[in-house]
């Protein structure tokens, strides 16, 4: 078979397994999402996506493991993952330390 159709073949697979991100619940009053329930949500994603990138490198040690493509990219998607939320929480912290000394 031809190397691109396994290699679309691989990715197909892949996409089949990424985790797609799930909008929190709306509220029934307003019909917005709460930024504690966007946040709260963000979170649970982020562990998500960090404890199958763990699961995937076990897997990895003990040669459960066909592809490692597949431990590479939930290993990089963790990582972003858990970045970018840390760079939010840098941002939200920041923000607040500002208003702080607005108001003081």
């Amino acid at each position: 078979m031809d190397p691109i159709v396994l290699d679309m073949m691989k990715y197909a697979e892949i996409e089949k397994k990424t985790p797609k991100l799930t909008r929190p619940e709306t509220s029934a009053l307003s019909g917005a999402v709460s930024f504690e329930e966007l946040l709260s949500s963000s979170m649970k994603e982020v562990n998500t996506l960090q404890l199958e990138s763990d699961a995937l490198v076990t897997k990895l040690a003990t040669g459960d493991v066909e592809d490692i493509s597949e431990v590479v990219l939930a290993s990089s998607r963790a990582e972003i993952a858990l970045k970018m939320f840390l760079e939010l929480r840098n941002k939200f912290v920041d923000a607040y330390q500002q208003l702080s000394r607005i108001s003081g």
